[in-house]
């Protein structure tokens, strides 16, 4: 196999297990979303995440980070942990490109209550670059 396809399906499989909580998504962030991991660099510390918010389906927005989470030093640790779980270890700050669209016929509530109408169009993608600053290692489980 090749090793940037089974480095691809790795970070692939790390982004299911990071969304798997996200509203909507009932566990299957897979059928959620259209989510793909693309133009892998060196050992995984730089990837595009694919995020399509796909026709058929309600979302709170379409904004990336409200679904990505925030880059803060904790989500950072978050996604070198589920990395870690599936075998890529890094050592270098990450980059991660997120593009996003949205199909038309997805739904998007904006904050308010009512069943929202079908977006009648496909936008974007709409693309954020996120820069690590330096290495955030995941704490270790001091009872081990």
């Amino acid at each position: 196999m090749d090793e940037h396809l089974s480095l691809q399906a790795r970070i692939y499989a790390a982004w299911i297990d990071l969304l798997r909580q996200n509203r909507g998504a009932e566990g299957r962030p897979d059928q959620y979303y259209g989510l793909s991991v693309e133009n892998v660099q060196g050992y995984g510390e730089e990837f595009e995440l694919r995020v399509t918010f796909r026709a058929g389906r309600t979302y709170c927005c379409c904004e990336d980070i409200c679904h990505t989470g925030v880059f803060t030093e904790e989500r950072w640790r978050q996604l070198r942990s589920a990395l870690a779980v599936h075998g890529v270890e890094l050592h270098k700050p990450l980059v991660v490109r997120i593009f996003t669209r949205l199909e038309a016929g997805a739904r998007l509530h904006y904050g308010k209550s009512d069943e929202p109408e079908p977006e009648v169009y496909d936008q974007g993608p709409w693309t954020l670059t996120i820069h690590e600053q330096s290495p955030v290692i995941p704490a270790r489980d001091e009872r081990s």
